[in-house]
């Protein structure tokens, strides 16, 4: 009886190592044409070339392979012996030919190739949204994800951010409200985003003996600032009108020339008055320390359309995808977390103020070039991935600012056949301009056309071939002509 049993689990055993070893030669192959047909669709590349390579992966190469072994082997004299069978030649040659192609896409371009999976893994389902077709693609993209979890991991941070907060305390986040009819400006969140951008007479014209340590501001905030919201907005604009980015400190970071790197501690920053994204988060830190409010430090990965940082590897071929390093802060208010990235909202010239769209931004808007390290610190009810946030379309939370909500594309990245429809809720009557211009900049600017009817605007964009750059802008209902605000980028694959 023991020995019927070794038997039937010896067979059982030997077939399942038999179907293991011939489903590698099926699946292997169709890996290798999911990956260059994805590159082809990230890089507007034609499809015809990926499935010319895919029939070469298999059934051609290897097929053509052993056909050549057969024929040489049978002008041999005595003909030579085979070894194994001809299926089981048929197999291993499959996986040395896709091995080779794998490992030499995987050398060249491992982050691209991956990046490539997760923002177009799921081009053949491109016009598709039905049930049958959303598992797919949740399937498809869970799979390109997974190969590509840690790439944003391996970029350049800064330090370890802070504990994030229990999630039971996390409310549910919504950045919608209620609409009255007619109503022309959208109404603010509760806690008053966006805030007026110029900054508080009181912290313009703070006394120079409350600016000589950060202690001393601490206690002027406290002293001035009774209320804690208009405290916080009052250290927010304090850093960004005390601090000038440091550039050059940036560039040595890129070039992970830590040495050259100034110190970004509170204390330093201030000091120096200028630094990185960190030492603008530090100072933040600190002084709300000094005034009695609780200001975190958090680190993690953002976005920008606008400027595509390279760092002399291939993860920077389409740099507005991936994220970078940077840092930002959270702070507690009546038992509530808010967001603040004091960095981005630091003017880029003496004449320009201070903005307020990244102080107390609703988390789904700062989810759309935000990722922390930590998902607890994205203060939503169900966090996003490190794949999500590559594929969110690229926009920014000015949007908000606007009543506008973007309904389609759903991605970042799209193609299109000569034109492409880009459309928003729009209950606001909000304006809308957008141009495109091939990625990259060269070429003249094409002008797009947005029309409104029922509450929704589409942006239609006549494009020839090629990679396109759809930048957007928004104004409210009945503004004057050159109070255009951007509003976020769509990059088109047009063919």
């Amino acid at each position: 009886m023991a020995g019927r049993a070794l038997r039937l689990a010896g067979w059982v055993l030997k077939h399942l190592i038999r179907a293991i070893w011939l489903s590698a030669m099926v699946l292997t192959p169709l890996f290798g044409f999911w990956l260059a047909s994805s590159l082809a669709a990230y890089s507007n590349a034609s499809q015809w070339l990926s499935l010319l390579l895919g029939l070469a992966l298999f059934p051609l190469v290897p097929v053509g392979w052993e056909l050549i072994s057969v024929w040489r082997r049978s002008r041999q004299q005595p003909p030579g012996k085979h070894y194994l069978t001809r299926i089981d030649r048929l197999v291993l040659r499959t996986l040395i030919v896709n091995g080779v192609f794998l490992a030499v896409m995987l050398y060249f371009s491992r982050a691209t190739a991956f990046r490539a999976l997760g923002q177009r893994g799921d081009w053949m389902l491109d016009g598709h949204d039905g049930e049958v077709a959303t598992s797919v693609r949740r399937v498809l993209l869970g799979i390109a994800d997974q190969l590509d979890g840690k790439q944003l991991a391996e970029e350049e941070h800064f330090g370890d951010s802070d504990a994030a907060p229990d999630p039971s305390t996390i409310k549910d986040d919504t950045t919608s409200q209620p609409i009255k009819p007619g109503e022309v400006t959208p109404p603010k969140t509760a806690i008053g985003w966006p805030l007026p951008d110029a900054a508080d007479d009181k912290v313009i014209t703070m006394p120079e003996v409350a600016t000589t340590s950060i202690a001393a501001v601490g206690t002027y905030m406290k002293d001035t600032f009774p209320d804690k919201k208009q405290r916080v907005k009052a250290i927010h604009d304090f850093v960004a009108l005390r601090l000038t980015y440091d550039e050059r400190a940036l560039e040595a970071i890129l070039k992970r020339d830590h040495a050259n790197v100034p110190p970004q501690t509170a204390q330093a920053v201030f000091a120096a008055k200028t630094g990185v994204c960190e030492g603008y988060a530090r100072l933040m830190t600190a002084i709300g320390e000094a005034a009695n409010v609780e200001i975190k430090y958090v680190t993690g990965y953002i976005r920008d359309a606008s400027r595509r940082v390279a760092i002399g590897t291939d993860a920077s071929v389409k740099a507005a995808l991936e994220g970078y390093g940077h840092a930002w802060n959270a702070v507690l208010l009546d038992g509530e977390w808010f967001l603040i990235d004091t960095t981005w909202d630091d003017p880029t010239g003496a004449d320009k103020p201070v903005r307020s769209t990244y102080l107390f931004t609703p988390p789904k808007l700062f989810a759309y070039d935000h990722l922390p390290e930590d998902p607890a610190w994205q203060l939503v009810m169900k966090p996003i991935s490190e794949g999500d946030f590559a594929r969110l379309p690229m926009m920014s939370p000015e949007i908000g600012r606007f009543g506008l909500v973007l309904e389609a594309p759903t991605r970042s990245q799209v193609s299109a056949s000569g034109s492409v429809e880009i459309t928003f809720a729009n209950p606001h009557g909000a304006q809308l301009l957008a141009s495109a211009r091939r990625d990259g900049g060269s070429g003249s600017e094409i002008q797009c056309k947005a029309a409104s009817a029922a509450g929704k605007t589409t942006v239609t964009c006549e494009l020839p071939r090629g990679e396109f750059e759809v930048r957007m802008f928004a104004a409210p209902a009945g503004v004057r002509a050159g109070r255009y605000g951007y509003i976020g980028t769509i990059l088109v694959n047009s063919r």
